[in-house]
């Protein structure tokens, strides 16, 4: 009997780990972006999420990839799941500690570590692609795992779903990569299409999460 209350408890827990990942993704641009503007008469919405780390959001947006990080690599999963749990959340520490470069003329020393913001950049950027990457993977290869012999039909559901937030992960990188490559310095900047994609696939990451954990479309018992 206790037994069987101690694995429910496990179960639980992880089930609210999930949720809590999901919600923090999901969460990040929309809080970075409306409390960017609480309190600052000359607020202009930023070009990315990135550069909320400028603005009084900073300490939040540090402290939600750390708390990110801290859940990713605490989580177990399955068989070798945990190897990729644990780089997703080490990517995400990456991002928080890197700070991408600041929109101005001027250079400085940024970050935890003092080092010039384009050098910076660069390590930021790196770091945000191999966070996405990998959870992108994670839901499309991890998330859908099963015994095909006990498929549920919800769980059909999911991992199409899974599948599809994976595929938006990667859709949003690609396409921040060609506006970089080729219309940065077009009309097209002023829709902030980089805050809009990356809003777009934390929205992916957070959903593949909250359907991790048995938020939506949870099988009957």
């Amino acid at each position: 009997m206790k037994s069987n209350k101690t694995n429910t408890d496990i179960i639980v827990s992880y089930l609210t780990m999930r949720r809590l990942i999901g919600i923090l993704g999901i969460a990040l641009p929309f809080i970075v972006v409306i409390g960017g503007a609480i309190g600052n008469s000359c607020y202009s919405v930023q070009g990315s999420i990135s550069l909320y780390y400028y603005t009084n959001m900073q300490d939040f947006f540090v402290g939600l990839l750390c708390a990110v990080a801290l859940f990713l690599t605490t989580y177990k999963g399955h068989d070798n799941d945990h190897v990729f749990m644990v780089l997703s959340g080490v990517f995400a520490l990456g991002i928080a500690f890197f700070p991408t470069a600041m929109d101005s003329c001027c250079h400085e020393k940024v970050g935890i570590f003092q080092i010039c913001d384009i050098y910076s950049m660069w390590i930021h950027l790196t770091f945000a692609c191999l966070y996405f990457l990998t959870l992108a993977y994670i839901s499309y290869f991890l998330f859908t795992k099963t015994d095909k012999e006990k498929i549920k039909r919800k769980k059909r559901i999911r991992n199409r779903i899974y599948k599809t937030c994976g595929i938006v992960m990667v859709a949003s990188m690609l396409l921040i990569l060609i506006f970089f490559l080729f219309f940065q310095n077009t009309w097209i900047s002023d829709f902030k299409p980089v805050l809009v994609l990356e809003a777009v696939a934390l929205i992916a990451f957070g959903y593949s999460w909250l359907i991790k954990g048995e938020t939506f479309f949870k099988d009957k018992k």
